[in-house]
């Protein structure tokens, strides 16, 4: 008995569309898994410093955007220790100790003149802004 291989048409296109599903495979596969030159020149450091300001880089980028804190007092609240700050020139806002005071900045600890903060892992102990020399006051009663 002799062996005939029988093919229908059916069969010859599907194994055509095979072949070529495999080849667009190995094809592609090899396109994106090399490595490519970059062709970008290099930043300098200064530059990239000098742009960190700008709101649209810092959405990208892996650090957190520079905080500038006031601490205006601290005072023992029901739900624990709470400090007043102001967050770059804003108004004043309360927070909890352990609280998250902006992305990346945590509070961690409310003193009696002062509050630890923590951004980036470095921790930073904050004074309370003490208040100038009082004005004097002319005396409203006659001598």
């Amino acid at each position: 008995m002799r062996f005939t291989a029988r093919f229908s048409p059916p069969q010859i296109i599907q194994a055509a569309a095979l072949l070529a599903a495999l080849v667009g495979i190995a094809t592609w596969s090899s396109l994106l898994l090399t490595t490519a030159e970059s062709h970008t020149p290099a930043a300098t450091p200064q530059l990239l410093a000098a742009r960190s300001d700008n709101p649209a880089l810092q959405w990208f980028s892996n650090r957190t955007a520079p905080v500038e804190i006031k601490v205006s007092g601290v005072m023992a609240g029901s739900r624990g220790a709470v400090a007043i700050l102001s967050l770059n020139d804003g108004p004043p806002r309360s927070f909890l100790q352990g609280e998250r005071v902006s992305p990346g900045v945590k509070l961690v600890a409310v003193e009696g003149d002062g509050v630890v903060i923590e951004q980036g892992g470095e921790r930073v102990r904050l004074e309370v802004e003490r208040l100038g020399e009082g004005v004097e006051m002319p005396s409203l009663t006659r001598p």
